[in-house]
C-alpha cells in the first residue's frame, strides 16, 4: 500500500454510465440541429426582408 503526505483530498472518480453517455449524445445532437434551423430560419427571413419587395416585382 502507497501513503501519500498530500494535504489535497481525492475524490473517487465517477464515470458515466452508457445510458447517460447515449442521452447526453442524443440530446447534444438535438441541441445542434436546433441552433442549425434557427440559423437558416434567420437567414431566410433576412433574404425575405431585404429581397422581398423586388421577388414580388418579379412574379
Amino acid at each position: 500500500m502507497v501513503s501519500t503526505t498530500s494535504t489535497v483530498p481525492v475524490t473517487r472518480h465517477r464515470e458515466l454510465s452508457t445510458a447517460a453517455a447515449l442521452l447526453l449524445t442524443i440530446g447534444g445532437n438535438i441541441v445542434v440541429v436546433t441552433i442549425a434551423a434557427i440559423g437558416v430560419a434567420g437567414v431566410a427571413a433576412a433574404a425575405v426582408a431585404v429581397f422581398g419587395p423586388q421577388l414580388m416585382e418579379l412574379l
